[in-house]
């Protein structure tokens, strides 16, 4: 039984605008991402990836939507091997093994290529005595939701 703590926050105004959700080993990477885009305002329209530490599109290691995964270019240009696997199909518990990933350890999120909403996710606590099939779930909050596509869109300003 375990399950983990993440704070994600707006890269652009880490302050303002950040969740803290716990989620199950079993759930999936995929499943962790819906969370946020429903906890922060934004739809599920768009391509996107949860990579490692701050690295966005230079990180090694990439857990890519479907609709993404195996079909976005080799981005080896910039000087690595990326190695990239399907969120639908990679579990929390997977990837934190994957990335050894322990408490206070970072991972980045990026939200449509376009217009690249980015996010990061700090592990702040591993909870051994929540359920490993718990589904994703915000526990505490801070600021508004985006809109996304409205005037208050922080991106434009």
């Amino acid at each position: 039984m375990t399950a983990y703590r993440f704070r994600v926050k707006f890269d652009p105004d880490p302050t303002s605008l950040w969740r803290d959700i716990v989620v199950g080993e079993n759930r999936t990477v995929e499943e962790f991402q819906t969370a946020i885009n429903r906890a922060v305002g934004l739809d599920h329209g768009h391509l996107w990836f949860v990579g490692t530490d701050e690295d966005y599109w230079n990180s090694e290691v990439k857990y890519e939507c479907t609709e993404a995964f195996g079909e976005t270019p080799n981005l080896g240009g910039f000087g690595f091997d990326e190695e990239t696997y399907d969120a639908s199909e990679t579990t929390i518990g997977e990837m934190v093994r994957q990335l050894e990933l322990e408490e206070r350890d970072r991972l980045c999120y990026l939200y449509d290529y376009g217009d690249e909403w980015r996010f990061y996710a700090i592990c702040t606590e591993i909870v051994g005595d929540e359920s490993s099939d718990r589904e994703p779930e915000v526990r505490k909050r801070k600021g508004d939701p985006i809109d996304q596509y409205g005037a208050s869109n922080p991106r434009e300003t």
